[in-house]
């Protein structure tokens, strides 16, 4: 132990990241991303891997394109299409995602689109012969530089500013060509996906007039050559995914329709045209998808659900860890295909025998990709073998324990590297975003980095958070900051009585967006935490409905209606009214392109504490946004969580 060297910050730098795994129609090979961080160029590379799945052995695929992404095998298996942005000397600001598609047996990849808008979400049609794409289409040409805004949904976190764009379908030739826009009117389209006779497209979005104000869909049908798009289901969904059966008519989409408010776990559905979807998983009380909190995932194009047979697959993240599910199209019952209690199944891709690869993430270990062929399963890479072995990566200690509302919590314990238990040690409470956001077995280098400062971290689920079944997660909207918060205060009490090595009076508290809301009603609350650290938070509920790029909904759903209909409540749940009584030496870390929760949050809260005389920070991270600690700028990444082991030592220490 006493070689291994301690995490740090800059092992960001280190970790390679696996993502968007394809496996080939034959079920030999897969395709995947590789990702890196260069921390002294402040940038990501991201190339194209091929693993063979016979012999085991991973290689490099493409090169020199610094952003490839997106892999998908052509449906004969002789080519692969991704996205990537031009090789050129452009400024780098205006350099555009386009479509390359690369023949398998090897060569330079052509280049088949060229978008001045760029290009998201190509695939491939069954047939072969053309890949759709979403890209932005102008409303109107203007040459002024003023923005128009007549709608509600006119900016974006990460998108930025889109007030007069909309997004639409085009189709391509595979070999290259002229693109043809296929939808146009005043609709945004989301998750296009073909039919089986590539004639077609099935897509989600909202065609009516007031589709700003809810935000939710439909599915809908156009005509691969254009035309008016028909309306195929007539409930107004939250749809996440959309695949059709290989080779049938069937549709298969998951998504909720919000009978438990927005904490309604959502399901998969299956649908022929003409006739109403049909659950496939409502006796299934999970929610899909992984909810684990991560900072190294680089986030992976949706795979759920996915067809393979009569079978729908689907991940779902349960008392922190995520597995690998299926059903039937025609009914039955869900059941497990992968995971465990001690890893999480990530992204993952099934041909149509049923071989699988997927992704693999535990708290001790980096993304690796792996494969199942029948009950066999078998890691396929470790490109973080030599990181592993030669770092002191800590593990962590679940609990569990009775709330007093009398459900059971589950949460973590990571001690610091060296551990003695005759020692007193700082505790860390960190809290997740979401706030159906989950902690559990995932790899978290900031957990990491906070331990090997001789601290102990801690981390919960509490009542609200995904991961559980809908009842736990869909009670917390028009209760936030009741159960929730004696859930936090009371993990504290029992990591403080069961492990008498922690010192009662060096407690720290974190956590970013959920978890910085809940970071300030906590120093409102109580003052028993030496010092804060509240990341990408809300102050004020009734102005972060007006500004933020989801305020009017989330904020309504969350609270409980339109802050003007009810402003005491809004403003009883904002930390800002109760501000007077923070006492706590708080550090605000905010980035000023964040439009989830928009910087004007954290101005409050600093303006507030400094004409309080509280002792306080306020650090602006110019050109980020909300998701600054995942996906920042390499040397932002590095410097933020300086600010934080800073301002921990300065009170904690």
């Amino acid at each position: 132990m006493a070689d291994l060297k301690p995490v740090e910050i800059t092992d960001l730098a280190k970790i390679t990241a696996v993502s968007a795994p394809q496996i080939s129609p034959d079920g030999n090979r897969v395709v995947f991303v590789h990702s890196t961080m260069d921390m002294e160029e402040d940038e990501y590379y991201r190339d194209l891997w091929m693993a063979d799945l016979q012999t085991g052995k991973a290689y490099q695929y493409t090169s020199g394109r610094r952003k490839d992404q997106n892999p998908q095998w052509s449906p004969d298996g002789s080519s692969i299409l991704f996205t990537s942005t031009p090789p050129t000397k452009e400024d780098e600001e205006k350099k555009k995602p386009q479509v390359y598609v690369i023949d398998v047996a090897g060569g330079e990849a052509r280049q088949v689109t060229d978008i001045e808008a760029g290009v998201d979400s190509p695939k491939w049609s069954p047939n072969g012969k053309k890949i759709l794409f979403l890209s932005n289409v102008k409303r109107e040409e203007r040459e002024s530089d003023v923005k128009v805004i007549t709608r509600l949904s006119y900016k974006f976190n990460a998108r930025g500013f889109y007030e007069n764009l909309r997004k639409h379908i085009f189709t391509v030739p595979a070999n290259g060509g002229k693109a043809t826009q296929v939808t146009e009117g005043e609709f945004d389209v989301a998750i296009p996906e073909w039919t089986s006779n590539s004639r077609a497209v099935i897509f989600s979005s909202n065609l009516e007039e007031d589709a700003d104000l809810v935000r939710r869909s439909y599915l809908y049908k156009v005509d691969a050559k254009g035309g008016e798009p028909e309306q195929l289901t007539n409930v107004l969904m939250n749809i996440s995914g959309i695949k059709v059966k290989p080779g049938g008519k069937e549709i298969a989409f998951t998504g909720h329709d919000y009978h438990n408010g927005s904490g309604t776990n959502s399901d998969v559905w299956v649908m022929k045209e003409g006739k109403e979807p049909k659950n496939l998983t409502s006796d299934f009380d999970q929610e899909l998808g992984t909810k684990l909190s991560s900072d190294i995932r680089v986030s992976s194009p949706g795979t759920i659900p996915a067809w393979s047979g009569d079978f729908l697959y689907f991940n779902s993240c349960y008392e922190g860890a995520t597995r690998l599910y299926r059903v039937n199209w025609k009914g039955g019952k869900v059941k497990k295909v992968l995971g465990g209690i001690d890893h999480s199944v990530e992204s993952f891709t099934v041909n149509q025998e049923g071989k699988i690869a997927y992704t693999v993430l535990d708290t001790t270990k980096p993304i690796e990709l792996w494969k199942r062929d029948g009950k066999k399963s078998k890691r396929v890479t470790n490109l973080n073998k030599d990181y592993v072995k030669k770092t002191d990566i800590q593990g962590h200690e679940q609990f569990t324990f009775t709330s007093n509302a009398g459900h059971s919590v589950e949460g973590w314990l990571m001690k610091p590297p060296g551990f003695d238990s005759s020692k007193k040690y700082p505790l860390i409470l960190h809290i997740h975003g979401g706030p159906r956001g989950a902690y559990g077995n995932s790899f978290i280098h900031e957990f990491q980095v906070l331990a090997a400062q001789d601290w102990a971290v801690m981390y919960i689920n509490p009542w609200g958070s995904g991961g559980y079944y809908e009842d736990y997660q869909a009670e917390l909207p028009g209760h936030y900051h009741e159960q929730d918060y004696d859930d936090l205060m009371k993990a504290v009490d029992v990591i403080i009585e069961r492990n008498p090595w922690v010192d009662p009076e060096r407690l720290g508290v974190t956590g970013g967006s959920y978890g910085g809301v809940m970071t300030n009603w906590i120093i409102t609350q109580t003052d028993r935490f030496a010092a804060a650290v509240t990341l990408r938070s809300i102050t004020n509920w009734v102005s972060f409905y007006g500004v933020s790029d989801i305020g009017w909904t989330f904020g309504k759903t969350e609270i409980g209606g339109n802050w003007w209909e009810m402003e005491d409540v809004f403003m009883e749940k904002s930390p800002i009214r109760h501000v007077a009584n923070v006492k706590t030496p708080t550090m605000i870390i905010h980035s000023e392109e964040d439009y989830r929760c928009p910087m004007e949050q954290a101005e409050q809260l600093f303006t507030a504490l400094k004409v309080l005389g509280v002792e306080t920070e306020f650090i602006r991270f110019p050109g980020e946004n909300h998701e600054l600690s995942r996906s920042g700028k390499p040397k932002h990444r590095k410097e933020r969580l300086e600010h934080i082991i800073r301002w921990f030592k300065k009170y904690l220490d």
